[in-house]
């Protein structure tokens, strides 16, 4: 079941792009580093476009600057990605849209199964039910749920 989930989802991701953009999320995690202290000071990476990448200024000033570095900020991008993924640059000002460094991935806590509340009178159809049927073995993991007997249950 796993493998064929498995490459149903990569089918879906081959069909969406996604494939081609999933090494962009390291350059988004190591932006900083990547540009440099004055690069990165100037511009936040925004995301992509085709084979345009598209960083944001705080200002006009610097939305300047980046423009007039954008062989710089190329030459930088691929030499950390291994390959020639962009063609240009493309600086828009921030107006309050959060960069992709900036973003986490959401921690999702454990979802326990809610067991219902217990049936009356569970555990007392053993004597009526046919000790080899699948049934019966199904119900005895059902009642072990309730009594919380784990050795039952892997059985």
């Amino acid at each position: 079941m796993e493998h064929r989930t498995s490459k149903m989802l990569s089918k879906i991701l081959y069909e969406k792009g996604g494939d081609r953009h999933m090494p962009l999320v390291p350059l988004w995690q190591n932006w900083d580093m990547v540009m440099g202290e004055e690069l990165a000071e100037l511009g936040r990476p925004l995301g992509h476009k085709n084979r345009t990448i598209i960083i944001g200024a705080e200002d006009s000033m610097a939305q300047y600057e980046l423009s007039a570095q954008t062989y710089e900020i190329l030459e930088r991008v691929h030499a950390f990605l291994g390959k020639e993924m962009f063609d240009t640059v493309q600086v828009e000002l921030m107006q309050g849209r959060e960069s992709l460094d900036k973003l986490t991935m959401p921690v999702f806590k454990k979802a326990l199964p809610k067991i219902p509340p217990r049936p009356k009178d569970l555990g007392k159809l053993e004597h009526i039910l046919d000790p080899e049927s699948p049934v019966t073995k199904c119900y005895k993991k059902y009642v072990a749920m309730y009594d919380g007997e784990k050795d039952t249950l892997e059985n």
